[in-house]
């Protein structure tokens, strides 16, 4: 009788089963069941996600400039920085013997809330937007240490912004090197995993954010090599420059052209942004300056906060696809078109949702990926005749994009999302 009730309860008919330990055993089975049905929905998950990943097989370019450089290919460097679960920040604060942030040889209250109030401020503004970016799968742990560093050779001499890419790493890794000295007696850096160095708002000469990255730059301390860090000055934009740098960290490469230089107020001219325009946070931004939109669907899945069963490759056409916005998690969030071994074109959905509310229009964003072009050099290129991209480069309803016989149309517009249609030569 005992076997028999079991059977019945497993199956929910338990009419005719009495006995004194009924609630019990109904109590136990159910969690049972309960705890099958998790284990079956997990293991449906899985076999999405492996189906997927097969499925993208084709679209996955893979990195053609370098294992350890920075690319727009897959696999991202395993010497980057971690993209999901928690990371480790250092966060040191600097000065100069030219461009004192204090007076006397120790800082008083008030510079100390001047710290804090930076750290609020320029930190924590870029730590809420990559959370959110990787739509809640990185959680960043920054460390600040609460005091100023005074650096100890001239400002002018070793640490100021140089003309060139190589001068600004070189003062950069000095900056940072000395700052990791003179903290190291008092800070623990055994699981840090990246550095950042912020310059006194009174050092003027410091006003460009740079990333350095092993293999090239490695740092030391507490008996462990660190080989991701910035250095930067604390303007106005600093959070979205952190940001940026801190892309770097991950993986992601430029987007702006290298080869331009600033413009006479040190921003980003139109030549510089004219890659990806106001479009992506590695690239230029709306009038030459860094902007912070959302990331690009194609970054986000690079690092991993997008999922395979998210990404729709195409290799059959026409096809048509609904695309969710880039800044709901969740749905589809890219089409992409593998056009060679190194190239795809890819399309999302952009909105004036989360970061992207600054846009003047919202619609279906097309633009190029090649794998083989470097940082800096335009490895991702928007779609658009506009130089630089704006927000005319998106696509509205019943507007087409078209490319060396590819198309793409949007269908239709509804609030969650855009349907497009792809077709080719």
């Amino acid at each position: 009788m005992r076997r028999i009730c079991v059977v019945l309860l497993s199956v929910g008919l338990l009419a005719g089963c009495a006995s004194s330990g009924r609630s019990e055993q109904v109590a136990v089975l159910g969690a049972d069941v309960a705890d099958l049905r998790e284990r079956m929905n997990e293991l449906q998950e899985q076999v999405a996600e492996l189906t997927a990943h097969r499925e993208v097989a084709a679209c996955r370019l893979p990195n053609q400039v370098d294992p350890d450089r920075l690319s727009v290919g897959f696999p991202i460097s395993p010497e980057r920085i971690p993209a999901s679960g928690n990371v480790n920040v250092a966060v040191l604060f600097v000065d100069f013997q030219e461009a004192p942030a204090r007076q006397g040889g120790t800082a008083t209250d008030d510079e100390q809330t001047l710290i804090h109030g930076m750290f609020v401020n320029l930190v924590s503004a870029a730590e809420k937007y990559l959370e959110a970016m990787s739509y809640g799968t990185l959680d960043f742990t920054f460390r600040p240490l609460y005091r100023w560093l005074r650096m100890p050779h001239s400002l002018s001499a070793l640490y100021a912004d140089s003309d060139s890419n190589l001068g600004n790493a070189i003062s950069s890794f000095m900056l940072i090197d000395d700052a990791i000295s003179l903290a190291d007696p008092e800070f623990d850096f055994e699981d840090i995993d990246s550095v950042v160095v912020i310059a006194t708002p009174r050092a003027d000469s410091i006003q460009r954010g740079t990333a350095l990255l092993s293999p090239d730059w490695d740092f030391y301390a507490d008996d462990q090599t660190i080989g991701n860090a910035t250095s930067l000055g604390s303007g106005p934009r600093a959070w979205s420059t952190i940001a940026h740098e801190l892309g770097h960290n991950l993986g992601l490469p430029d987007l702006y052209d290298r080869h331009v230089k600033l413009d006479s107020e040190g921003h980003l001219s139109d030549d510089k942004a004219r890659f990806v325009g106001v479009f992506g946070l590695m690239g230029g931004g709306a009038k030459g300056k860094l902007t912070h939109p959302e990331v690009f669907a194609w970054s986000r899945w690079q690092l991993g906060w997008l999922r395979d069963t998210q990404v729709t490759c195409v290799t059959s056409f026409p096809t048509s696809v609904q695309l969710t916005p880039l800044a709901i998690p969740g749905g589809i969030k890219a089409v992409v078109v593998p056009l060679t071994e190194t190239t795809a074109l890819v399309v999302e959905s952009r909105r004036k949702l989360g970061y992207d509310f600054r846009l003047s229009k919202e619609g279906a964003l097309v633009y190029k990926v090649d794998t083989s072009v470097r940082t800096g050099e335009g490895p991702i290129v928007v779609g658009s005749t506009s130089k630089p991209p704006d927000a005319s480069a998106l696509l509205g309803p019943g507007e087409v994009w078209n490319s060396d016989g590819y198309s793409v149309t949007v269908k239709e517009v509804v609030p969650g999302g855009d349907l497009v249609e792809i077709t080719a030569p």
